[in-house]
């Protein structure tokens, strides 16, 4: 094989390269974490807001890390924006300089709770009290992201994962993993087509 053919050769191999890191768009696919089973994954949005495939945006609130919360509580914020701001820099959405064209809140969901109805009848001159105990819809580490439009200052995307990413007994590195994952899953329908 001559020169010149070599030459073809590797500009052939480098073009094949480049043309499959635009079209996988260069980003990183997080795995499962093999203890975050049981995923359910919830979006929702407002069919009539317009998403661009371009924006800026800003966290809400804007330096939770000077917020008095445990160092623990801190850790786990840095990872959660972390991973919400290269998923959304994956999409064009860069952090807003000037003009911010939607907020981003993210909560964890740091207990599970119940809501207690109870009811009182009575029925053949007697008293009866019945009480319910139904569960909230959520599960303690779950995470939910809400995209506020800041023109309307109404919410436009919602997403849930229900399941406990960040509170779970795990190392460091499956933490983050999980956080990644989580945000990865919830943010692959955003912005909505």
């Amino acid at each position: 094989m001559g020169k010149e053919e070599k030459m073809k050769t590797i500009l052939i191999v480098i073009n094949c390269v480049m043309a499959i890191m635009i079209v996988s768009g260069c980003s990183t696919s997080v795995e499962q974490p093999v203890t975050l089973l049981d995923v359910q994954i919830i979006t929702a949005y407002e069919p009539s807001a317009a998403f661009p495939k371009s924006a800026s945006y800003a966290f809400l609130p804007q330096r939770p890390e000077q917020e008095a919360v445990s160092e623990e509580a801190k850790v786990i914020v840095r990872r959660l924006r972390d991973a919400i701001k290269d998923e959304l820099a994956s999409k064009s959405y860069k952090p807003a300089k000037d003009e911010i064209d939607y907020i981003v809140d993210y909560q964890l969901v740091a207990q599970y709770s119940m809501s207690i109805l109870a009811e009182r009848t009575q029925e053949d001159g007697q008293d009866w009290m019945t009480v319910v105990g139904v569960p909230d819809d959520f599960v303690q580490g779950a995470l939910v992201i809400d995209v506020i439009d800041t023109a309307t200052l109404k919410p436009v995307w919602r997403g849930l994962c229900n399941a406990n990413i960040a509170l779970a007994d795990v190392t460091d590195e499956e933490r983050n993993q999980r956080a990644r994952y989580a945000v990865q899953e919830l943010l692959k329908t955003f912005p909505p087509q």
